[in-house]
Order: structure tokens, then sequence, then C-alpha cells
């Protein structure tokens, strides 16, 4: 039997045909009017609150010449605030275009170039471009108290575009994605891979810019349930800790990375989820069976989907039986989402074999955002259906049908990763390297550390008479001007040569195995700046255990190819080890161990942290043995 198409058409496509977002919250704010629809540490929101707020600053949009279909940006950070604004920006007929602050002034500059938006709404109101209105978003707030609550009287349809994501390209562009309404209510109404109603309290901790917000936003607004708002630049394990068990918080959806890392820390904070999704990467077997035998009440949900059909496009929720041998699945298509599973040549796949998940139904993007050609490319019409109008997004996934029926995932055959949650088009990195004035080739390779810690590892043929010195800082300012946290290698390496393979072509498989055998053969923990009483001695134990080399008081730890996702977990780690508590931000604002030392060495923290070493001497030999363990447990999961 072919595996020609998995088709579910659920109950939410009826939902979708007749309703924008600000319809279903107009409906919710009127069944539930004085419940919570967000929470924070600095305050809460009712349904009938944020009704209210948003047509106020919905009116004062429209004055500012927000028009139906006009993009306005927003550049702040998880807030009220900001709920406030995105919903208002939807009432006003707007489109909202989320950027992350962390991005390099080129690809803010280059995505506003691309969007033209009618207004940028930020907190700190940097400059940007001339042309371009900015307000900051607290002052627009206060303004709009003068205006009449009431909804705007706008005809507005389901299929108008109501927000912009930008995903990682190929060429080192990013591409807009345009998400209609109906694909926001798709997601979250009706739906049938998890429960989303008024008894939901559902974490928010997702950057705005990054597609799973749109699920922890309008999850919970538009079933009269909660968001708990997390507004931490900078998340820890301790903040999300604390945040699921002081709010009760039953809902969460966490990456694959940091899923896996609060199983291996902190496991009981999760005890009181009745849903947890967790995707964005491979999910690691051995910690999704960790996590069911540490979370018996609880259902595991594998969620699968690129941002061009919003979020997510298959679900599997984990049986407590198993899913016998090889990877989690991604399961089947959600409610609204039709999957094909196809050859090269856009033909159907025998069950069992491997071919490219290509996504239809009411969940797709409009397309890319001013980039006709692509998006004629990306997605085209459905050769299966009889319907004109049918189209299909072309993954670039690989999978294949199980014998019962479920998805598995199999890989891909181009060059994008995701490190995070975050696309990253490794080509994309690699071209911008090559154009840089100062290098005469480059190449960008995938290493997965121990515990599967994902990093790009950058190696760097300078130009004839370039100092190697100076080398690298200035390559790396100039990449952070263009590509977001996540694309930029942690680790460089400068050459001489790149290796070529019998075909002319650089080969990444000899520079990647180099690295490894140059890196194991330096592995352990270098100590000669610590004493055996020392912080610092602990703390080095924990980076060698983490890193799987040794570790220099000096050296930056970010050269040394940690991760954003390592720093949280030595932030973890640190504070067992040592007994004290400080703030995750400690680490990156101090990414040598001998910075950190000092930084500790602060009154506020000398003698505790003294005393914590004494205490950590004697847990070391344990605790590294243990870290180890489980370290090498994910790697071969």
């Amino acid at each position: 039997m072919a595996s020609t198409v998995v088709i579910k058409e659920g109950s939410g496509s009826g939902a979708v045909a007749a309703c924008t977002v600000p319809q279903v919250l107009e409906q919710i704010a009127q069944s539930f009017p004085e419940s919570i629809a967000a929470i924070s540490e600095r305050g809460r929101i009712t349904f009938a609150e944020l009704e209210f707020r948003s047509n106020q600053l919905a009116r004062l949009l429209v004055k500012r010449g927000v028009k139906v279909g006009a993009i306005v940006v927003l550049m702040t950070g998880r807030s009220i605030d900001t709920l406030i604004g995105m919903t208002a920006i939807l009432k006003a007929g707007g489109v909202y275009m989320p950027l992350d602050v962390g991005l390099g002034p080129e690809a803010i500059s280059g995505a506003i170039q691309d969007a033209q938006p009618a207004l940028v709404l930020t907190e700190h109101q940097p400059a940007l471009i001339d042309a371009i209105e900015q307000r900051r978003l607290s002052d627009e707030l206060d303004a709009s108290r003068l205006e009449p609550g009431d909804p705007l009287a706008l005809e507005l349809t389901p299929s108008l575009p109501a927000y912009v994501m930008f995903t990682s390209g190929s060429t080192g562009r990013p591409k807009g994605v345009v998400v209609p309404h109906r694909a926001i209510v798709r997601l979250v109404v009706d739906t049938d891979f998890m429960t989303l109603s008024p008894a939901t309290v559902m974490l928010h901790a997702a950057p705005l810019a990054f597609d799973a917000s749109t699920l922890e936003i309008w999850g919970p607004l538009l079933n009269g349930g909660q968001i708990v708002i997390v507004e931490d630049a900078v998340l820890s394990v301790d903040r999300i800790a604390e945040t699921l068990g002081r709010f009760s918080v039953n809902a969460a959806w966490l990456t694959a990375g940091l899923f896996h890392l609060m199983v291996d820390e902190r496991p009981e904070a999760l005890s009181g989820l009745t849903t947890l999704l967790a995707g964005g990467d491979v999910l690691s077997p051995a910690h999704v069976r960790r996590a069911m035998a540490l979370l018996p009440d609880c259902t595991i949900v594998n969620g699968y989907g690129p941002t061009e059909n919003t979020t997510f496009t298959c679900c599997y929720s984990i049986p407590r039986t198993g899913w016998g041998d090889g990877p989690v699945p991604i399961g089947f298509p959600i409610s609204g989402t039709s999957v094909h599973i196809l050859s090269d040549t856009l033909e159907p796949v025998a069950d069992g074999e491997e071919g490219q998940l290509c996504a239809g139904g009411i969940g797709l993007a409009l397309g890319y955002l001013n980039r006709p050609e692509l998006t004629a490319e990306k997605f085209i019409v459905d050769p299966l259906s009889d319907d004109p109008a049918a189209r299909l997004y072309l993954t670039g996934d690989y999978v294949r049908r199980r014998s019962d029926g479920a998805i598995e995932f199999r890989g891909r055959r181009d060059r994008q990763v995701k490190i995070n949650g975050v696309r990253i088009e490794l080509d994309g990195v690699e071209q911008a390297l090559r154009q840089d004035p100062v290098l005469a080739d480059a190449a960008v390779v995938l290493s997965a550390d121990r515990g599967d810690a994902k990093r790009i590892v950058a190696f760097l043929k300078p130009l004839p008479g370039d100092a190697a010195g100076d080398l690298e800082a200035g390559v790396i300012r100039r990449l952070k001007e263009q590509f977001p946290a996540q694309a930029i290698p942690s680790t460089i390496k400068v050459v001489d040569e790149l290796p070529l393979n019998k075909n002319g072509k650089i080969d990444r498989a000899k520079l990647l195995s180099d690295l490894i055998a140059t890196e194991q053969l330096g592995a352990g923990t270098d100590e000669e700046d610590f004493s055996d009483d020392s912080v610092g001695s602990i703390v080095a134990d924990i980076w060698s255990a983490l890193l799987g080399k040794s570790v220099d008081a000096r050296a930056n730890l970010f050269d040394l190819g940690a991760t954003s996702l390592q720093m949280i977990a030595a932030h973890e780690r640190i504070q067992a080890a040592i007994g004290i508590r400080f703030p995750v931000t400690d680490l990156f604002a101090h990414p040598s161990i001998a910075e950190f030392q000092a930084c500790l060495d602060g009154a506020s923290h000398r003698s505790l942290a003294i005393a914590g070493a004494a205490r950590g001497r004697r847990q070391r030999r344990a605790m590294n043995a243990a870290y180890g363990a489980i370290n090498v447990r994910s790697h071969h999961a």
C-alpha cells in the first residue's frame, strides 16, 4: 500500500473557517471576563481587562497609521504589556512581527527593510531606520488610556495575515514567514494533540520570535486558560522550576535541549504538569523514558513542525507502553492538517520507505514576505488533490511511515540544522564567512558534544599576510551583525589549508574527525590554576565534564565550545556543588572560570563560597561520575 497521504481534517477546521483571533478572543472575554488571562511576577490581567486595554491601544495604532495588513514590528520581551500590544495589533487589522533584540544590527535592519512596517514598538527605542516610525510600547499604552475601550468596526477575515516570523536562509538572508489568522486558530481551537481549556495554565518562556510562542500565547488565551509569563531575558533551570511550582503550571512546551536538561537536573519540578510538549529537535529516547517513569500523571507529547505550517504539523502523545525500537516518532498530523510522504519526484512512496514530508491544510503560511520566487519554490500546488487551490509546503525533512501509521523523522539532505530549537542554515553561515574581507576560504560543520550539545565549528583560512591573532574577533563581530546568536560558531579553528575529498570538494567529515581527535587528546581537567579547596577547581571539574576536555582558567568558555544551554546546565550544577545561589547571568557576564571566581569572591558571596567549596571537594568525584553517566547515556540514546 502506498504511503500516499496521511490525512486528518479534524474538528478544528470548522472553527477556523469562520473566525479570526480577535473574534475568538472577544467571545472568550465575554464568557470569562474575570478569569486571569495572564500572570507574571510583575502583575496580572483578566480577560475583560485585556479586551478593554487592547481595544484602546488598537484605536491608537489606527491613528498612528496602522491599516489592515500593515506590519508592526515588536522589539520587546515577554510581558503583559507585550501581550496587550500583540492583541491590539491584530484588533487593528495589523500584522505583528516580533524581532529578537539580540539580533545583530544588520539582521534587524534587513528584516525591517524587507517588511517596511508602519510602526516599530520597542522597549528601549533603539536607533533603527530613520524612515520608520518608532515608539516605546509603554508610552503608547499610557497614551491609549484616553481612547474608548470598545472594539473597532473592522471587517477582518481568517485569511488575513496575523504575524511574520523570520527563519534563517541558505544565503544568509532570513526569510519572513507570513502566517494567517486561520492558521493560529487551527493550531489552538478544538485541538487533538493536547487539551486546552479554561483549566489550562501554560508556561510562556519561548522567545517571541520563535513560533512556539504562538502555542504558548494563543493556546491558553483562545480557550479561556491562563498564560504564566517568564519575563527573564536569560532563562535558568531555577527560574523555570520556581515558576512552574509558584503558579501551578499544568502545561508547558520545552525545546528538546531544555527538556533533556530539566529531566537531568530538576525532574521533580515537572511533577505538576499534566501535559509536557517537547520538540524543535530530535528527542533522546533515554530522557523520554526517564521522564515517563518520573512523571506518571503527565502526558508527554513530541511536537514536530516547521514555522511554515504554524508551530505543529505532527504530534505524538507517547504511550505509557512505549513506542517500540528506534527514535521517538513525530506521530500523526494534527487536526486541519494533511501530510504527504513523497519521493524527490513528488510521487507517493510505499509504506515504510523514506520520503519527504510535505504538509498541507489550513495551517499553512501564506508564503514568504516579499519573496515570490521562494514562495513558489517551497509552496507548491498539491499534485494529489482535485482542489486547484490546495497547496503543499515542501519541508525538506525526510520521514517514513511505520507499520502502526506513526511517522518517524529520518533526517535532512541539506545542511539545515536546529540549535536550541532555532533553524540554522550552515551554508548561509559558511557563505558569509567566505565573503569576509580577511578570509581566503572557510568551512562550517556541526559538532555534537557530550550530552548531544550541538555547536557550530568554523574553520578559517586567512588571506596571506593576515595575522591570526586579531582575525577571529573581527570575523565573529561581522557575523554577529548578520545572524542570530545560535548561528555564531562557538569554536573557531584557523587553518593553513582546508582538506579536499576525492571529488575536489571540502572534506567536512575529515575536518570534524580531526577536531574530535585533537580535543580528545586534551581531555581532562586543567587545575594548575586552582587549589583543591577553591571554587574554581570545582567549577573547572564541572566544565570539564560538560565539554569533555581540559578547561583553562583564563579561557573564554564560549571559545572552548560552550553553548547557552550548557551555561544553564553549569549554573544548576555549580549551585548544587558549592551551596550558593547566583543569577545565571553571572556566567554569561563572566565567561571564564577566573572571571567567574572573581565575581563570586565579592563580599556578598565570599563566606558562602568558601564553605561551599569545602562541601564541594567531598562531593566532587561522585558528582562528576553521575554527570558523566548522564552525558554518556544521552549521547548513545
